[in-house]
Formats: C-alpha cells, sequence, structure tokens
C-alpha cells in the first residue's frame, strides 16, 4: 500500500507582520483619518445626548424617520434590482463600456441642485414628459415618489461600480467552464454569477441605503420639503438648524448612528472568517472507478475545424509556440470564441452556444466558483452529492470536500478542476495545459489518470511538457500561426521533428543539410552553411532511401552529444566532430542536475547536455570554440519531405 501523499493548501491567513510603509504615508494616511474623524468628534460634543432619546420620540421625529426610512429601502431595493444587472450588462459590452462607465458615475460628480433640476428638465410638471405622466394621472415633482426617483438617480452609481469591481477581479475562467459543463447561462446566472457577487451586492446595498438616508440637495429641488410628504431627516435638520440647533445636533446624531448601524450590519454579513491552513491528505487514485464515474455518455466523434480532423476516441496533442493559437483553436471547439467551422461527427456546431456542444475545457486556470466549497462545485456538475463524494474518494481528494475553492492551493484546485470537468462525463475533452500547476508528484498520479480515462473520448491536449505528451497522446498535431501544419502519430514525431521548435519540444536536435555520400551502414550529409569554408559533415545511420544530392535531416539527442575542447578531440571511437561556439549555458530546467550547453554549429543551434562539473573542468564559458561528438549510431537520418 502506497503512502499517501501530504498537499499543502495555498494559506490566505494575514501575514506574519505588517508591510513596511514610507513615513511619509504615514503621516498623510494619519491626517486622512484626522480629517475625517475630528468633525464627528466635533459634532458629538454639541449633541444632548441626555435629550436624544426625547428627541427621538418626538411626533416630527418619527415622522422624518418614516419618510427617510421608507424612501431609502424603496430606493434601495429598486436600485439593486437594475443596477445589478447594469453591472452584468457592462462586462458584456465588447465597446464603449469605459464610455458607459463614466456616465453612470456622471451623477456623482454634478452638484445636488444640478440633478434635481434634471430629474426637474424630465419629471417635473412642465417637463418634457409631462403629457405623458398627466395621462397616466403620475406625478413625481413634489410628492414621496419623487422623493424615491431622486434617491435612485443619486445612489444608483454606488450600486453599479460596486458590483462592476468586483465583477472585473472575478476570472472569466469561472464563467466560461460552468458554461463548459452545460451550465445554461441563467443557471449560470442564479448559481455562479449571483452567489459570487454576493459580497459586492451586500455592499452595494448598503452604500445605497446610506447614501438615501443623506441625500439632500436633489431631493429638495426636486420633491420639495413638503411636510409629511416629502420632508426627509436631512431637510428636517437643514430647517432646525435655523430655529433650534440643538434638536438639529440630535437628528443629525439619529440619522449618523441610523447610518452607522446600516454599515457595520454590511459589514458583518460580507466579512469571512479566514481559515487556517491546514494540511490535507492526498490519497491513491482509483482510476477504475474513476473511469466507471466519469465514463462518456454520447459516443466520442470526430472533431473537424477548418478541414482539420481530430480523431474519435483517440488523445490528441496540440504543440507549438507561444503564439501559435493553441488556445484560441481549443477556445473555436469549445465555443467560448467565434471563428471556423467547428463539426462533431455529423453535426455542425458552430453556432451552438457552449453549454449545449457537450464538450469541456480544463485549463490552467481552475475556473471554481470561489464561494463553494470544492464537494458543492463538483454537485453543481453531477446534480447528485452521493456521486460527488464517490469522484472525490476515487480521486484522492476527499480531504477537501468541505474546503472553499478560492482556499486551495494552485496544485489543489487543478486537480479538483480536473476531476469536476471530467464529472460532466463528455466525450469531448480539451485540455489546455491542466496541470502547470501541478508539483511533479501529482502530476506522475494524474497522468496515470488521464492513461485511464481517455479511452472512449476525443481528447486534445496542450501541453509544453514532452513527456506528458509522449505519455499519454496517441497523435501530435503541430500549430504554427494558427494553422495545423503537421499531424501524425506521436512515435513518428518524436523519432523525426518536422520543424526546429518540435525538435526543440521532443529534446532532439534537427540538423538539415545535403547527402554527400551513401554507404553500406551510414550515410554522410554537409551541413547547410554557404558561409563555411569547409563543409561540416554528418555521419549518420539512414532512415529511408537517400541519394547524393538529396536535402536530408539529422536528428540526435543531446545527450547522445559529447562536448571536447579543440585540443581534445579523439578520432578513436566517434565519427562526428563538429565545430562551434557556446552561445548558452544554464542550468537543465527539469532536473537542475545537468546543464544545458547550446553551441552554434554552422549558424543551427546545438543543444548538449552535460554535467556541471564538465561545464567547470572545461573552462566553458559563453563564447568558447568547442567541438561536439556523436557516434554515428546516435544520428538518424531521414528523407526531408
Amino acid at each position: 500500500m502506497s503512502q499517501p501523499l501530504r498537499s499543502f493548501p495555498h494559506s490566505s491567513a494575514p501575514l506574519a507582520r505588517p508591510i513596511t510603509i514610507p513615513g511619509v504615508l504615514a503621516v498623510l494616511a494619519f491626517f486622512g483619518c484626522a480629517f475625517l474623524l475630528l468633525p464627528l468628534a466635533a459634532l458629538a460634543t454639541r449633541v444632548s445626548w441626555n435629550t436624544l432619546g426625547d428627541t427621538l420620540l418626538e411626533p416630527a421625529t418619527q415622522t422624518l424617520l418614516d419618510i427617510t426610512l421608507q424612501s431609502a429601502l424603496y430606493a434601495t431595493i429598486i436600485t439593486v434590482l437594475i443596477g445589478v444587472p447594469m453591472a452584468i450588462m457592462l462586462q458584456r459590452l465588447r465597446r464603449g463600456s469605459q464610455l458607459v462607465r463614466i456616465l453612470i458615475l456622471l451623477p456623482l460628480a454634478m452638484p445636488p441642485v444640478v440633478a434635481g433640476l434634471s430629474l426637474t428638465a424630465l419629471l417635473g410638471r412642465r417637463g418634457i414628459t409631462a403629457p405623458i405622466l398627466n395621462a397616466l394621472e403620475l406625478q413625481f415633482a413634489f410628492a414621496f415618489t419623487g422623493v424615491v426617483v431622486a434617491h435612485i438617480f443619486i445612489a444608483l452609481p454606488f450600486v453599479v461600480i460596486t458590483v462592476d469591481a468586483a465583477l472585473r477581479q472575478i476570472d472569466r475562467e469561472v464563467f466560461d467552464s460552468a458554461a463548459g459543463i452545460g451550465m445554461s447561462p441563467w443557471q449560470v446566472l442564479w448559481r455562479i454569477t449571483l452567489p459570487t457577487l454576493r459580497p459586492a451586492i451586500v455592499t452595494g446595498t448598503g452604500l445605497a441605503f446610506v447614501r438615501s438616508l443623506g441625500e439632500f440637495g436633489t431631493t429638495l429641488t426636486f420633491a420639495g420639503s413638503l411636510p409629511g410628504t416629502t420632508r426627509t431627516m436631512p431637510i428636517g435638520i437643514y430647517l432646525a438648524r435655523e430655529t433650534d440647533p440643538t434638536d438639529a445636533y440630535n437628528l443629525a446624531a439619529i440619522l449618523i448612528l441610523l447610518a452607522l448601524l446600516v454599515l457595520l450590519s454590511t459589514g458583518i454579513f460580507t466579512m469571512r472568517r479566514i481559515p487556517k491552513p491546514v494540511a490535507h491528505t492526498i490519497t491513491d487514485l482509483n482510476t477504475d472507478a474513476l473511469r466507471d464515474l466519469c465514463a462518456p455518455t454520447h459516443p466520442a466523434p470526430d472533431i473537424t475545424i477548418n478541414g482539420v480532423t481530430f480523431r474519435s476516441g483517440q488523445v490528441t496533442a496540440l504543440v507549438g509556440p507561444n503564439g501559435s493559437g493553441k488556445t484560441t483553436l481549443l477556445g473555436r471547439i469549445g465555443g467560448r470564441l467565434t471563428g471556423g467551422q467547428v463539426v462533431l461527427g455529423d453535426a455542425d456546431v458552430s453556432a451552438l452556444p457552449p453549454h449545449r456542444r457537450g464538450v469541456v475545457v480544463v485549463t490552467q486556470q481552475p475556473g471554481l466558483p470561489p464561494f463553494a466549497t470544492v464537494a458543492q462545485a463538483l454537485t453543481m456538475v453531477t446534480k447528485d452529492s452521493g456521486r460527488s463524494r464517490r469522484l472525490l474518494a476515487a480521486s484522492g481528494l476527499q480531504e477537501l470536500a468541505g474546503v472553499r475553492c478560492d482556499s486551495l492551493s494552485g496544485g489543489q484546485a487543478a486537480q479538483v478542476a480536473l476531476v469536476r470537468g471530467l464529472a460532466a462525463r463528455p466525450a469531448v475533452l480539451l485540455l489546455d495545459e491542466p496541470l502547470a500547476a501541478v508539483d511533479s508528484a501529482a502530476a506522475h498520479r494524474w497522468r496515470t489518470l488521464l492513461r485511464a480515462i481517455t479511452p472512449g473520448r476525443t481528447t486534445i491536449l496542450v501541453s509544453h511538457d514532452p513527456l506528458e505528451v509522449a505519455s499519454i497522446s496517441k497523435n501530435i498535431a503541430v500549430l504554427d500561426r494558427g494553422e495545423v501544419t503537421v499531424h501524425d502519430d506521436t512515435a513518428t514525431i518524436f523519432r523525426m521533428p518536422p520543424n526546429p521548435f518540435v525538435a526543440t519540444f521532443t529534446g532532439r536536435n534537427r540538423l538539415t543539410g545535403t547527402v554527400h555520400a551513401t554507404g553500406k551502414e551510414f550515410v554522410t550529409l554537409h551541413l547547410d552553411d554557404a558561409d563555411h569554408p569547409n563543409p561540416i559533415t554528418i555521419m549518420g545511420i539512414p532512415d529511408g532511401p537517400l541519394r547524393e544530392g538529396d536535402q536530408a535531416i539529422a536528428v540526435v539527442e543531446p545527450l547522445s552529444l559529447t562536448l571536447q575542447l579543440p585540443e581534445q578531440v579523439s578520432e578513436e571511437s566517434a565519427r562526428n566532430h563538429w565545430p562551434g561556439r557556446i552561445t548558452s549555458i544554464e542550468a537543465h530546467y527539469n532536473s537542475g542536475v545537468g546543464t544545458n550547453v547550446i553551441v552554434d554549429v554552422g549558424g543551427t543551434p546545438v543543444l548538449c547536455l552535460v554535467t556541471a562539473q564538465s561545464v567547470t573542468d572545461l573552462h566553458l564559458d559563453v563564447g568558447s570554440e568547442v567541438i561536439i561528438s556523436a557516434k554515428a549510431l546516435n544520428v538518424m537520418i531521414f528523407p526531408q519531405l
């Protein structure tokens, strides 16, 4: 029985010590706090705390409070109902979203009296809509409804900007992955978007309510100061200031305490306890159970996009340099991006939205709903809490069931996202470097899983890990500038890389030249280098018929190459001796033991993997002249197609 693996989650706990800031910032912050708090402290000295209760119980105060609270409540409800959709729609605007944001913020920038005049021009008794309002027997100006309208006009931006800011902080992958596992737009809205935005919505609601409580200028200009109808607490405070200052200060204290109560309630509701970091045990995979729990519900189809077909029931690795269009291609197949004709089997799905394609995309960004626990995130897919528990147990992640998704480490989140994608039982699975954040031990486990569950479904894997590609994929498609340039089985491409990028990717060197001589066992090439006075020869084993004058490709592994200084070259065993100059020396990215040495050989970069001790003993450095030696048996020569 193998030992469980220990995995330590990302800690969101507070820093052990505060962040150091320049002293001048601390001074400025102190003066800022003093500027905000001292006026309130001064106000508190003027309040008659002994008579505050009496003021609160006065009928006039009760009337002011009734109008103020009712108008703020109605305005806040309406503001939230229209403000949240406005914020969500802002995220959908492809053009002009910044201009719309500026226009939404305009009520905050304009003087309150101007805002009141604007409402009067629109909804007043002589406003441009007066004929319609009169016909409908509606009145806003100098009426209680006018107070509500004024508060909505002023408070609406607070809700929009709060929710909009929160939306922009949420990874787009959260919504895309939800659609990819089959959730409709309405399901995404109710089960993902709104729960994720709950803290922002509560905060915006609190700010809108408090802003409504304190609204004065716009209300006075548009709705007037009719006692018992439109006179709110701020207007009452303003009028009492001229006749009874003590009463004004008491009313102000009541209003401030009410606002403070609302803000404290909002803060408590949105407060989240920061969990202590805890180590979770990751147990062994049960590949048989996972295979059964994640088996596709439909036959695996061929995938055809722009005339290129990915075979059904097989794993195809998609490789190419950065910017070649790998993620774009997956996005088009999954419906996240438009463009190109996508056919799954016999069905053209180009016009279908992502949730109707039956295609699951798993990317480097886990896309898990941050508010949900791991178990809840899976149950959104399975609709069955029991199956979710079995999935977690089979994947060795059962201890993460009650952990919130936003408390997971990067590696844990990647594993959960992969299980979540498989839980949808897709017949088409698109993997865009899903294990990039997973440590090497866990990556081995999940490569085992992928080999177990990929039969029976069409899988496209984007990866920069040659081990992952070699161990999982049946075929390799090479992408360049958005076009598939090579599409062949993995063994063939690893054996004969079609271009320098693939050669580097597969850990091979690729040198091109012209056949100079052929023999019974070996073929000799002259390296393509017009500037070299004496042609560099390459001797190796032919793979296919070759004649003198043919263009050919020599392929050799870096581990098969030996570096020597020019004065140390021995002709005893190796038949290949290629002179060159070192252009780069760096530690091997994978093992950290060997050293990558890149040598320019006739204009072609050749990678050699040597020990760090050899670098020291030979006094190798960038610019050093060296000789690369290689046995002919380790060099394969292929016809250039």
